[in-house]
This record gives C-alpha cells, sequence and structure tokens, in this order.
C-alpha cells in the first residue's frame, strides 16, 4: 500500500511503511521471545521453532489488522472534523508530544527508551503537521489540494487494499 500512494503522498507512505516495518520488527521479536523462552524444554528445538513461527505469524496479522483498523479510524476521524479542526488537533497533539518528551528527558529518563520514544513520536508528530500546513492550509502553494477530496480517496483506497481489489 505505500508504493501504491508514493507518487501522490509520500509523507503518509513513508509513516505507512514505518508502521509495516515496525509491525515486522514487533513479530520477530515475539517470535524470537517465545523460541528463546521454549528452546530449554524442547530437545531438537523443532516445537520452540513451530510455536515461534507461530506466534510470529499471528503477531503480524493482530498488528496489520490494529495498524489498518486505527489508520481507518483517523480518516473517518478527519472526514468528520474537516481540515481545520484536523489540522489544529494535529498541532495541539504536537505541542502534548513535545511537553511529555521535554518531561521524560528531563526527569532523567535518558537512561531508558521513554525519553527517546516520546521524542520519536513528537518529531514524527512535527513532521507530519508541518506537511499538514503546507499541503492544506495554504492555497497559494503550488502543491495545494483539497482535503476533504483526499480524505475520501485514502479511505477508498484502504477499502479496495483491504478488500483485495
Amino acid at each position: 500500500m505505500a508504493v501504491r500512494l508514493w507518487p501522490r503522498l509520500r509523507l503518509l507512505s513513508l509513516l505507512l511503511a514505518l508502521l509495516g516495518l515496525s509491525c515486522v520488527l514487533l513479530a520477530g521479536w515475539s517470535a524470537r521471545t517465545v523460541f528463546m523462552t521454549l528452546s530449554p524444554a524442547s530437545p531438537s528445538g523443532i516445537g520452540a521453532g513451530i510455536a515461534a513461527a507461530l506466534t510470529g505469524v499471528v503477531m503480524l496479522e493482530l498488528c496489520a489488522f490494529t495498524m489498518i483498523a486505527g489508520i481507518e479510524a483517523v480518516l473517518q476521524l478527519a472526514h468528520d472534523f474537516g481540515r481545520h479542526r484536523a489540522g489544529a488537533l494535529l498541532a495541539l497533539a504536537t505541542i502534548l508530544a513535545a511537553a511529555v518528551a521535554l518531561r521524560a528527558l528531563s526527569d532523567g529518563a535518558e537512561q531508558g527508551m521513554e525519553g527517546w520514544a516520546a521524542l520519536g513520536v513528537t518529531a514524527v508528530l512535527l513532521a507530519l503537521t508541518g506537511w499538514f500546513e503546507r499541503r492544506y492550509r495554504r492555497p497559494a502553494r503550488l502543491g495545494f489540494r483539497d482535503f476533504h477530496v483526499d480524505v475520501v480517496e485514502a479511505r477508498q483506497f484502504l477499502a479496495s487494499a483491504v478488500h483485495g481489489a
């Protein structure tokens, strides 16, 4: 899906590819954890390997389902809210993520991953907010697009991709 979105919506295509990659990484991590947990009990390792493979497939399917459901929910909210409210909510989410990241980093969380994860989320939200402002809120810009049309097209594209059309 990310490849088919690339020519028109590059940032959203990149975000979709990152979500897909995170699903694959989560499934691999889960499979590895199951294998490492069960390998001492399995003398040949075949049973642990089968359990790990099944865990990886199930986790990949669950993560992909959750990702698509989340994208559908965001698109439905964007359709219901409209361009101006969606832009305002995106800006508020960016400000909130930046505050959480600063709080986590100032509390000495640089030892752990909480502060850096919050900083990464803030960077993604900041890039998405900047892209949204340029794409949908400045009519004089060359690449200005109609927000409602893009949301409807994205929902149709997602529905056709999910149903195999």
